[in-house]
């Protein structure tokens, strides 16, 4: 695809000047600029106060443009490093150190463009296992981007540890279902591997494995790849990276982990088994450049302080002091205090904290003074994306072709906010994940692919937010990066502490900026999580008014029964009432109160400030985690036995979301209709760390 230099105009003077591909939409030149496609002028610029973009892809439903320039690796300027990998041999095993920046994912997805296009190995015996579910998609996109066949880059198994073992449990046990926990489940898959012959007859045809993140793999997962590499063909190549300057987890997961969530008996991770010749002979080598960023001071914090964190702490050793103060002595300065005004036109910027409590602190006071912002982390709804809700909410049908597609995306998706994507791209999208034919969507099909707990990231929102700075933890902004980071510091340690990972976990939070960091603190505040859920709370035992500060938002506290529930709505009307207001508040900011209703099980209905009508009702978990609180309100203080609150208040709405029932789900069975048959409807993205008075059982709450 022809590159050309263009220029950008704005009123006729030139903002930017870029490269850029060359698409075609109806035989006329195009290029893409902020996401979206502009018409080539005077072959070499692009005006924009004075043509029409088509949107993020063509609107004629034409393939969609990566988010990546389509460039084949062999023209891409590699450094020597990336390059050794890159074209090593198909059959050759190498274990790849990648410290932050240089340039790993680039280099995975170059690996696996060169097995394909220059070394003829069949994409679909190309497997890599990525380590959550959110890379999936980018790294997808930019082997697209590489391929000659773009369409290649679907056929190639990229998926996580858990998606892969679940393959494998449900192609070879005809009683496959899955039980207890993640680690049970993998646990039988590694069981399979070992003893299933038919399983090591299909392994066999793996021609090249790619593991990603390799440093977090432990425990049985690890024990899951070393057994999958040993009953590949000797033919077979393995590419693996790590980085174990980056290793802040105890295990590996398939979905988001939590927070801060450590392991309490660190195990050996893949690479050691590597190492130690478990799974046969490997090669080490290094990636050595820092691509990321040009900051003399991070490339110290990059190289410098990283080989400082890959020292194991001595006897007595304070190492977590030590890699604090260097990183506060190389950042570009102090973080501005959290006030919104510092805030307010940042967009390409992190705000990242060790601990949950705090992001949520940070974003209940940003809401507050009505700063755009988003949240990253783990234990928040799955944001999957609001035009599928919006567009087949109420369609009830078995199929769903093109046309009538195209007709409910122009009545309730062209032109408003939930349009980020154009309508040929978000059919596209839909027909990959359940579609019958190229022209029919097979709607029980998209249901059980949608409604699952993890479903496909190509129609997944990484955060929660409509725009503004990411505020998150350190966790969760791992594998990202953004212009500038605020690493905001804990005000304090903690007994306890692992000083190997927690000097891991700061390195991390400090290597994911390109051009600025800068350092702050945290916030003093001694935070408690309810045990099951992991529900943040934290008390405030003044006897003369006990209150407590909790979380709500997490991923169950709104589910389809809260939406559309025949014993919650009088009617189909005040279902459509609410899923229409719901729609309404999708890019403006909104307060909400959620307010007990003693009819209906004191359950707790969300409304607007000041009006009454019902957008949802919030679950059963979260009458039962208020009550986890007020036990423990009842144990500080003594005294009589302690009760939720009767109105939550100052909660937030950050965008909106669409749920999926998957097909025979019991609860649609408790649903107003068209929901009940077509298992789709809208949600709030509610946020809030809000304080309420937990009133005595038996008295009426009297502030």
């Amino acid at each position: 695809m022809a590159q050309v230099e263009v220029r950008i105009l704005r009123k006729a003077k030139e903002v930017e000047r870029v490269t850029r591909p060359v698409h075609f939409v109806d035989g006329k030149p195009y290029v893409k600029y902020k996401r979206r496609l502009w018409p080539l002028a005077n072959g070499g610029e692009v005006r924009l106060d004075g043509a029409e973009a088509l949107g993020a892809e063509e609107e004629d439903g034409h393939d969609p443009v990566s988010e990546f320039q389509v460039v084949p690796p062999a023209l891409i300027e590699w450094d020597e490093s990336q390059r050794r990998v890159i074209d090593a041999p198909a059959e050759e095993r190498l274990l790849v150190g990648a410290g932050p920046g240089t340039g790993k994912t680039a280099v995975a997805c170059g690996r696996v463009s060169q097995l394909i296009d220059q070394y003829g190995l069949e994409p679909s015996r190309v497997w890599l296992i990525s380590f959550t579910r959110t890379a999936v998609q980018e790294i997808r996109d930019r082997i697209a981007a590489y391929l000659e066949d773009a369409s290649a880059a679907y056929a190639v198994k990229i998926a996580t540890l858990d998606s892969h073992a679940w393959t494998i449990h449900s192609g070879f046990d005809e009683g496959t279902r899955l039980l207890g926990s993640y680690e049970e489940n993998i646990g039988h898959v590694l069981q399979l591997v070992r003893q299933d012959v038919d399983v090591a007859d299909y392994l066999e045809g793996v021609e090249h494995l790619i593991v990603d993140e390799a440093q977090d793999i432990v425990g049985t997962r690890a024990d899951l790849v070393v057994e999958l590499v040993r009953k590949m063909s000797s033919s077979c190549g393995v590419t693996v990276f790590a980085d174990e300057a980056q290793a802040i987890y105890g295990f590996a997961d398939a979905k988001e982990i939590r927070s801060d969530q450590i392991a309490d008996a660190p195990q050996p991770p893949f690479p050691s088994r590597i190492r130690s010749g478990t799974a046969g002979p490997f090669r080490e080598c290094e990636l050595t450049e820092v691509h990321r960023t040009s900051s003399s001071q991070l490339l110290t914090i990059f190289s410098d302080t990283r080989r400082k964190v890959l020292t194991a702490a001595g006897k007595g050793e304070d190492k977590l002091a030590e890699i604090r103060d260097q990183i506060i002595s190389l950042a570009h300065g102090e973080a501005p205090a959290i006030d919104g005004a510092a805030l307010a036109k940042l967009e390409d910027t992190f705000v990242l904290y060790r601990r949950r409590s705090d992001v949520l602190l940070t974003s209940s006071i940003l809401a507050q003074n009505g700063v755009a912002h988003r949240v990253r982390m783990s234990g928040l709804p799955v944001c999957l994306a609001p035009w599928i809700g919006a567009a087949l909410s109420g369609h009830a049908n078995a199929d769903l072709d093109r046309e009538r597609f195209m007709e409910l995306w122009d009545e309730n998706v062209r032109g408003t906010a939930l349009a980020t994507c154009g309508a040929g791209e978000a059919w596209t999208r839909l027909v990959r994940i359940g579609g019958r034919t190229d022209a029919v969507l097979d709607m029980r099909l998209l249901r059980q692919r949608l409604g699952r707990k993890q479903p496909p990231a190509e129609v997944c929102d990484t955060a929660v937010g409509v725009g503004g700075p990411i505020v998150g933890t350190i966790h969760a902004s791992k594998g990202r990066e953004a212009d500038t980071v605020h690493l905001m510091l804990p005000d304090t340690q903690g007994a306890h502490l692992d000083q190997d990972e927690e000097a891991r976990v700061v390195f991390v939070g400090a290597t994911r900026g390109r051009a600025k960091l800068l350092v702050g603190r945290g916030y003093r505040q001694h935070a408690g999580r309810v045990d099951v859920s992991g529900r943040v709370f934290c008390l405030q035992t003044r006897r003369d008014s006990p209150r407590a500060q909790f979380e709500i938002g997490r991923d169950t506290d709104i589910d389809a029964e809260g939406l559309a529930g025949r014993h919650l709505f009088a009617s189909t009307e005040a279902v459509w009432e609410g899923q229409r207001r719901i729609l309404g508040i999708a890019d403006e900011p909104a307060a909400l109160v959620a307010v007990c209703d003693r009819d209906v099980d004191f359950l707790y209905r969300l409304s607007e400030d000041g009006s009454g009508r019902c957008l949802a009702v919030l679950s059963r978990s979260v009458n039962n985690d208020l009550f986890f609180v007020a036990n423990a309100l009842q144990a500080k203080l003594g005294g009589g036995r302690r009760r939720p609150p009767d109105v939550l208040r100052h909660l937030h709405v950050r965008g909106v979301r669409t749920v999926v029932l998957p097909p025979d789900a019991p609860e649609g069975e408790l649903l107003h209709e068209p929901w009940r048959s077509s298992g789709i409807m809208m949600a709030p993205l509610v946020l809030g760390y809000t304080t309420s008075f937990f009133p005595l059982i038996g008295k009426r709450q009297g502030r």
